[in-house]
This record gives structure tokens, sequence and C-alpha cells, in this order.
């Protein structure tokens, strides 16, 4: 049994012991995605790699807003990573250095036509922002701290114009990093006492 209570093999997609109903669930969350995309994406005239991206980026993106919001998933991210894991997957493991690494709104600015130049950047640096705002703010206000900063983004969101068919991207991307990644609520949030920021 490790730190977090938890026995079995590390799961980094789900949070180990995820049900398989728990899994099935972020798929659904994930095809039903895909088959928005299909709304999002008819009138673009997309190559057949941007049909494949946008996919990967919809799976990713709509599925991890569920997975990230599994207790299985809370409890794997927000306590000490895995005996062994080296300095990448620690990186990973910290929900500031999980969002880091998610430069998907960068890529679909770059691959699809007709968004602000500035548009991937401001949305990559927001979710960042503010999953290092939920990290710095006691356990009592992450849950609003990170409700704010998706309210926030979803109200700008319209105003940037973005690349065909990548309007939901933002609200989808906060959605994932910053509120369900970021708030250890549930069965893995630590008491507020034992942490003084």
């Amino acid at each position: 049994m490790g730190e977090s209570g938890v026995t079995g093999r590390p799961d980094w997609f789900f949070g180990t012991g995820a049900t398989p109903v728990e899994k099935g669930l972020a798929h659904a969350a994930a095809a039903a995605g895909c088959a928005v995309l299909a709304v999002y994406g008819r009138d673009e005239g997309w190559a057949w790699w941007q049909w494949l991206l946008g996919l990967l980026l919809v799976w990713d993106l709509a599925g991890g807003v569920v997975a990230n919001g599994l207790d299985t998933a809370k409890r794997f991210y927000h306590s000490p990573p895995p005996p062994g894991t080296g300095a990448a997957g620690r990186f990973l493991h910290h929900p500031v250095g999980f969002t880091a690494a998610h430069v998907q709104p960068v890529a679909a600015g770059l691959a699809f036509d007709g968004g602000s130049w500035w548009w991937g950047p401001l949305w990559y640096l927001w979710a960042l922002a503010g999953s290092v705002l939920v990290a710095r703010v006691r356990e009592p206000r992450r849950r609003p701290v990170a409700l704010g900063v998706v309210g926030l983004g979803a109200m700008v969101a319209p105003l940037v114009t973005a690349p065909g068919g990548m309007a939901w991207l933002p609200v989808v991307l906060l959605l994932k990093l910053v509120l369900a990644h970021g708030v250890p609520e549930g069965a893995a949030a630590t008491p507020a006492g034992e942490r003084g920021r």
C-alpha cells in the first residue's frame, strides 16, 4: 500500500483503482466530444491530419475532464509520486507540471487556420497561471479560485478569435487542468490545517 492508501499498479490516466465504469465514463465523454467536433469542423475544410489532430485533442481534453475528476485520479496526483518515479514523472505528477506539459492550445493555434496568432499562447498561459494560483491558495479556497479561473476564461473565450473549429478548446482545457486536475477534493483533499499557504 502506498502513501496515498491505494494499492495496485500506478495508473497515470485514471488514478490507481479506477473501476471499469469510471474509465468508461471518461471514454464516453471523449467519444461524445469527438461527435461534437464533427459539428464544429464540418465546414472547415480540414485536411485528414487536422481531423486526426482535432480528434486527439478532443479525446484528451474532453475525456480528461472526466478522468481527472475521478477520486482515484485526485488521490494519485495529490499524493506523493509512486516509488521509483524519475524526474520527468515527478514533474508530470505535480499539478503545475502536469499543466505545463499540456501544449494543446499552442498546437491547435499553429495547426488550424483563422485564429489570432496569440490565441494558443493566451490559453496555455491562462491554464498555467490558473494552476499556479490554485496550487498556492489554502485548501478551502482552491475550488472557488479554480471556478473563478474557469468562469472568467469562459467569458473571455468568445472575445478572442479562435482557429476554425477550436472555439470549444479554452473552456474544456481549463475544466480539465485547473478545476478537475488542480483541486484535490473529496477523498483526495488534505485537511486545511495541514496547508500553510
